[in-house]
Formats: structure tokens, C-alpha cells, sequence
């Protein structure tokens, strides 16, 4: 197969709705994954429809433990790829197969799993396909989840409506929750979890699980009471029952008690965290970089949980820190304590498991839940910078979340270190000093991202219109232009403006006397309405003008009018009373003594309307009574 852009390309794998190929994008020369849609069932709608949706969707997931997305488009043939990022190494059915993963590789893969899936969930992705085939094992070991092919966003962002999944079965049979199996629409994040539930049973006791089936520690005598607990709570059948991915994640840290964890990194961890009594427990190191790591401690005493952070050759942010661990912000992290010696640092903090700001980016976030989250981040900044402390280095991954969903920033006054040297900063303007302006300009990227989508650019000096853009409230709009002027003197100067702002009301308030002085404004509805009476009246108006004009000038004999509709009844109507119309009259009701004989010089009388014409003649809302009518 060719393709434009990529070069050497080599089938290595297929599956039932795509073809994988191994080659080397030419301009990057970098090796990637490509996967292509069959052309056996590229004609069914809904397979196209689900490999279209997957590179859209894992286009904006950013996760260590999830495969990126890095290109898509159609073949020669039209048929659509993606290309991904190629690792080298194993699927886990494979390493299974193998049977060369101890008890605590096999923890550390089914935590970053949970972790992925955590991820993936607060984003608005489910996988619905979760099984050995589709998690790879790196040379690392750690643990990538791929093939999100067959994920719905549940906020209904792909082109997979309710009525075309009613009847479709998306999944792999034997990794199906029991919702699974009335149809794809009925698949939630619960889905997955009973779906990572069958893997762990399957990993601790090489059997497949089926329902009814026993515990795992019924085969396997070995596993933890906690561990056997757990996989239970996985395969609920009812999908409430089941844990969240994040509170699995909380729930296997503490059953495993730091038994995932590689040796060395235990005995970094010790080196780095003098703990004579062992008050605390190691149960997970978060992040490991060449200049901090972040490890995850238990008390033994109350099981509470910790995290402690090291920094290595770096002082930057102590003094902020020490300042914030006696300054409380419901806001700002807590920060339990300070301490250093001559080569590293260590702040210790609470444990949050709401996960960072940046966790939450991948689509664009309505106005409301934007404004939840923005109000909280300037009432932090604002109350740090009434204390003298300015950030530095403001972004969305040192904006995290606790619980219940309450914004609290962190790592006020650390320098900015990045994992690639590549990597740009688009939260700072290049060589502007750090000041409370220059956090302004950082949150208004934040800000500015959470609404779009996408980081901002700028054309020169003017702020290119993303497509979201004109979607957003017109005073947010104007508040975020003001906080990413390029120029300090000319931004937003602190974050009570920004509040004042964004609380702003769009709408222009009016006076009575104004409101007195202008117009009622019209419906639509009724105007029309007025226009088709005016119209009616007119015409109405006209006709008869022109029939009094014709009947006066003798140009309209009696048969013509007769022809006219209903025009031969009125005729018939106006006729002169006979004598026998006269006898009838007064045989029904006696004549008065005051009636006059009519006679042939006075006015013809009227005779009533026959029924058949009063019939005819009475409509809705109408009266019997011609005066009334509207004839």
C-alpha cells in the first residue's frame, strides 16, 4: 500500500474492521502505526461512522498510558486511516500466553489501565471494547490502551446516533457487561470497568469469567482478600454496583499497598523520605521526571493519604510554599509541611483525586461549567497575590481537583521544567518577568482554552478568531482579549478585575421612563395577522365597489348574478312577499293591529332565510342572527 507522507510500509496485523500497518512518517522520520478500515466492511455505515469517530476522538486524549493519534485521512482507495504513534512490544493476550508476568507486574498494568480509563472517562469516552488484544505492553512495562475505534462520547459528539446503536452490538462477547448485550447505546463507563473486571479474573486465575462463576482466590489460594473483593465489585452486574475507574484506582493503591512498584523506585523513595518510625507506606510514585518526582504515602495510623513531592538541585517555590503551609485558601492546595537540605526539597500536600485541569481538557466546556471553574482559579490568584506571592508558572496541569469538584492550584513560585527541550510554553510571553501581570496573561490561555478547545494564536500581535470563538458570551469574549493582551500595560491588571468581569451581566439595563418612551415591539405572529385583516378589508372593499358600479349601470342582467355563488339565494331572499307567503306568516304568528298591508309603493319585505341557507351561513363563533354575522 502507498500513502502519501509516510514511506515503507509493512502489514503486520489485522483485525475485523481494520488493517494495521508499520512505516515511518517521512517528514518527522519517526516510526508509526497506521490503521485502515477493510474494505469488506467499509460499505456498512456504522463500521465507517466508528473509524471516522475514533480518530476524532483519540485526537484529543493525552494520556501516558493511551496510544496518541498524530494524523488521519482517506487512501487512494477513499478508504479512512489514522496514524499512532508505534510501540515496540507486546499485547497483553500475548504476554498472557507467554505466562511471564508476576503478581506485581500484573497490579502495575491492571492500575494503569484504571488510570487510562479514568482519564478517558472525565472526557467523555467510554471504549466499549476493553480486552487483552487492545492493551500494549511497552519495553517498559507499563501498560497503553488502544483502539478506541468503537468509543462513544456520550455528549453525543459523533455521528452515531441513539436510533443506529439501538440495534448495534459493539463490543467483544466474552469482555461485555451484561448492558452491553441490548444494544451499543446501553454501554457507559460502568461498561468498561466490568470489562477490566474480566481481565483481572482472567490475569489471577487464567480462567475466563462467566457469570455465576466463583471468586478468584476460589482457584487462586494465594491472592489477597482485598485484591479477590475488588475484582468482585468489577463484575457487578448491575452497573451502578461498580466502582468508578478513579475509585478503583484508590481502592487498588491501598489493597496493594505499594507491591506494584519496582524495587529501585521503593528505594528511592526511602532514600528521599526519611521515615525512622514507618509511620508512613509507600503506595504509589504519580510522576517521576528528571528534576522532581511525586509519590503517593498512606498513614498507617489513620489511612489517610498523602503526596509528597521532591525536587532535586531546584529551591525554586520554597519560599512560596513555606509561606502557604501557615496561609490557608479553600482554593489553594494544603500544604502539610516544608523541608530541605543541601540538594533537594520536599513539600508535602493533601491528596486530591479529582485529577489536574489538564485531565478535563479535551473538548471545549460550556459557559457555566467554565465560570465554576475560572471564578475559583481567580479567587486562589487573587488571594495569593494579596500576600505577595505570585505563580510563575500558572497551567492547567497545577490546577487540580478535589472530590467534590473544587479547584485547588498548586506549585506556586516552581520553575518551569519541561520533559522536552521542544516543548513550547504558550502559557508565558517570551521574556516577560514574572508578575502578577504575567499570571493574568496565563490564566487568560487557560481560559481561553477551556472555551475553544485549543491554545491561542496570534497574527503578529492580533488574536487569531478560533472557530469557537463567536459561540461565547460577548463579555467573556471581551474579558479573555483583555487578559491575553501581549502588552502588561495594557491587560487586565489583577484577578479581582477579571472576577468583576466575568460576573459582569451582558444585558444593558433600562430605565422606566426609557422603557415608557419606546414601543412595544410587535410579534411576528400578530403583525401578520393585522396584514391579512388589512388585505381582506380591501378586497372586500373593492368588490363591491365594483359590483354596485356594474348593477347600477345595467351592465349585469339576473341570470348573470345568479351565477355568482350564493347570489341566486339572496335573490330568491329579496323577492316580494306573495299572498300566500302572507297567509303562512299569519297563520304562524297573529298579525299585529298596528302591521300595515304593504303596499306596492313602500320597500319590499324579507322573507327569513330557508334553513338550508342559515346553515350554510353560521361558522364558528358565529350567531343565527345575520347582524351579527359575518356576512
Amino acid at each position: 500500500m502507498e500513502l502519501l507522507g509516510y514511506s515503507k510500509l509493512e502489514k503486520f496485523a489485522e483485525g475485523g474492521m481494520a488493517v494495521l500497518f508499520r512505516g515511518i512518517q517521512t517528514s518527522l522520520n519517526r516510526p508509526v502505526a497506521i490503521k485502515v478500515l477493510k474494505a469488506a466492511v467499509s460499505e456498512a455505515p456504522e463500521a465507517r461512522q466508528m473509524f471516522e469517530a475514533e480518530s476524532k476522538i483519540v485526537a484529543r486524549l493525552d494520556h501516558p498510558h493511551i496510544i496518541r493519534v498524530i494524523d488521519k485521512g482517506l487512501t487512494n482507495d477513499d478508504m479512512p486511516y489514522f496514524a499512532m504513534d508505534f510501540v515496540e512490544g507486546e499485547t497483553l493476550k500475548d504476554a498472557l500466553k507467554g505466562d511471564h508476568l508476576n503478581s506485581r507486574r500484573k497490579l502495575r498494568i491492571i492500575i494503569q489501565i484504571a488510570k487510562a480509563l479514568s482519564y478517558a472517562h472525565k472526557n467523555g469516552v467510554i471504549h466499549r471494547d476493553i480486552k487483552p488484544g487492545n492493551i500494549l505492553i511497552d519495553r517498559e512495562n507499563n501498560a497503553r490502551v488502544v483502539d478506541f475505534g468503537i468509543a462513544r462520547l456520550f455528549s453525543d459528539d459523533t455521528e452515531l446516533s441513539q436510533a443506529s446503536e439501538e440495534g448495534l452490538t459493539v463490543g467483544t462477547l466474552s469482555y461485555m457487561a451484561p448492558e452491553q448485550h441490548m444494544g451499543a447505546s446501553y454501554a457507559s463507563e460502568a461498561s468498561d470497568i466490568y470489562a477490566l473486571g474480566v481481565i483481572m479474573y482472567l490475569m489471577f486465575t487464567n480462567k475466563m469469567y462467566k457469570p455465576g462463576y466463583p471468586q478468584p482466590s476460589h482457584f487462586n489460594k494465594m491472592l489477597p482478600a482485598a485484591i479477590d473483593k475488588i475484582n468482585m465489585l468489577c463484575l457487578a452486574d448491575e452497573a451502578p454496583q461498580r466502582p468508578t475507574a478513579e475509585a478503583l484506582i484508590a481502592l487498588l493503591l491501598k489493597s496493594a499497598k505499594g507491591a506494584h512498584l519496582k524495587q529501585e523506585q521503593k528505594q528511592e523513595a526511602k532514600a528521599s523520605f526519611q521515615d525512622p518510625k514507618e509511620k508512613f507506606r509507600l503506595l504509589d510514585i504519580i510522576k517521576e521526571t528528571d528534576y522532581s518526582t511525586v509519590s503517593l504515602y498512606e498513614n498507617r495510623e489513620d489511612n489517610s493519604l498523602m503526596v509528597l513531592k521532591k525536587r532535586t538541585n531546584d529551591f525554586s517555590g520554597y519560599s512560596e510554599s513555606e509561606l502557604l503551609s501557615r496561609l490557608k485558601h479553600k482554593n489553594i492546595i494544603n500544604i502539610r509541611g516544608v523541608t530541605r537540605n543541601d540538594r533537594i526539597f520536599i513539600i508535602v500536600m493533601e491528596y486530591l483525586s479529582g485529577g489536574s485541569l489538564q485531565s478535563r481538557m479535551a473538548k471545549p466546556l460550556e459557559a457555566a461549567e467554565f465560570l465554576t471553574i475560572a471564578e475559583q482559579i481567580c479567587e486562589a490568584m487573587s488571594f495569593a497575590h494579596r500576600n505577595r506571592i505570585v505563580h510563575g508558572n500558572l497551567r492547567p496541569q497545577n490546577i487540580l481537583f478535589d472530590e467534590s469538584n473544587q479547584v485547588k492550584v498548586m506549585d506556586f513560585g516552581f520553575a518551569i521544567h519541561y520533559e522536552s527541550s521542544n516543548e513550547k510554553n504558550w502559557y508565558q510571553i517570551p521574556d516577560e518577568p514574572t508578575s502578577q501581570a504575567a499570571d493574568v496573561f496565563s490564566a487568560g490561555v487557560i481560559f481561553y482554552q477551556l472555551l475553544t478547545g485549543s491554545l491561542p494564536q496570534w497574527d503578529k500581535k492580533a488574536l487569531v478568531i478560533h472557530d469557537y470563538w463567536h459561540d461565547i458570551p460577548k463579555h467573556l469574549q471581551k474579558t479573555i482579549k483583555s487578559m491575553l493582551e501581549r502588552i502588561p500595560g495594557n491587560r487586565t491588571q489583577s484577578f479581582d478585575d477579571v472576577l468583576q468581569q466575568l460576573n459582569k451581566q451582558p444585558e444593558p439595563t433600562r430605565t422606566y421612563a426609557t422603557e415608557r418612551s419606546q414601543p412595544k415591539p410587535t410579534s411576528p405572529a400578530r403583525k401578520s395577522r393585522t396584514l391579512v385583516w388589512i388585505a381582506t378589508v380591501g378586497l372586500i372593499t373593492v368588490n363591491i365597489g365594483l359590483y354596485s358600479w356594474l348593477l347600477q349601470g345595467g351592465y349585469l342582467t339576473d341570470e348573470m348574478l345568479r351565477k355568482i355563488p350564493y347570489m341566486s339565494e339572496i335573490l330568491d331572499s329579496q323577492k316580494v312577499n306573495t299572498p300566500q307567503h302572507a297567509e303562512t306568516k299569519s297563520l304562524s304568528k297573529p298579525a299585529s293591529t298596528h302591521q300595515r298591508e304593504p303596499s306596492p309603493s313602500s320597500p319590499k319585505a324579507t322573507s327569513p332565510p330557508s334553513d338550508d341557507w342559515e346553515k350554510r351561513r353560521v361558522f364558528k363563533d358565529q350567531t343565527g342572527s345575520d347582524e351579527d354575522s359575518v356576512f
